[in-house]
């Protein structure tokens, strides 16, 4: 009995192990998975404009930004750009995190965000050391890690995790961009961040081209 009891208790630990391997294992596949196709079953558009410094507030409130002529300012020392954003999908707990790319750059550099108006009011600039895990697993935002750009630069715009919303967005290129004339240069990287903080994956948007 005593032999029996020992090999039996050998057998469900080794069971035990088994299974939490098997659970560690599949975790991990899902992570992956998540990184890769997380954004899959998100609907993104985009229109963007590359107005004049005078212009930007006029632009925003065409784009859907409220009393836009008070709140938005362009910069005659850094060309604007003013962007609206749709999206639909099934509603995530958390927020979706909005950053904007120069692709003329390699890797694409991060742009620096002035302000937002989602359905809430008006959101502002946001970054945390969390966000670095973005230039880690994606190739085209390599240059969203803080060795590899100016630390004023990186940030985004928050948003909440709607199933449908929309987000009307301003960012300055910097005063050493060089003048944009294609808004099919710039990319969106539309990040879910879940409700513990974690960025869970990110979703590569292109910008149309003027119309």
């Amino acid at each position: 009995m005593g032999r029996h009891g020992a090999r039996l208790r050998w057998v469900v630990a080794l069971v035990s192990v088994t299974v939490a391997v098997l659970a560690t294992v599949h975790r991990f596949v899902d992570r992956e998975r998540e990184w890769d196709r997380g954004g899959d079953t998100l609907a993104v558009t985009v229109e963007a404009r590359l107005p004049e410094p005078d212009q930007v507030p006029a632009a925003a409130a065409a784009l859907g930004w409220p009393d836009a002529a008070n709140q938005v300012r362009g910069d005659t020392d850094s060309q604007s750009a003013v962007l609206r954003l749709r999206w639909s999908g099934p509603s995530r707990p958390g927020r979706y995190h909005i950053v904007l790319l120069d692709s003329r750059n390699t890797p694409p550099r991060v742009i620096r965000p002035y302000g937002g108006w989602d359905a809430a009011g008006a959101t502002g600039r946001s970054w945390a050391g969390a966000y670095e895990v973005l230039s880690e697993r994606y190739g085209w935002l390599a240059g969203a890690a803080a060795e590899t750009a100016d630390p004023a630069d990186l940030g985004g715009l928050p948003t909440r995790a709607l199933g449908d919303g929309s987000l009307v967005a301003v960012f300055r290129l910097g005063r050493e961009a060089a003048l944009l004339t294609d808004p099919a240069r710039l990319l969106v990287a539309f990040c879910y961040v879940d409700p513990d903080g974690d960025v869970r994956w990110a979703k590569q948007v292109p910008v149309p081209p003027a119309a």
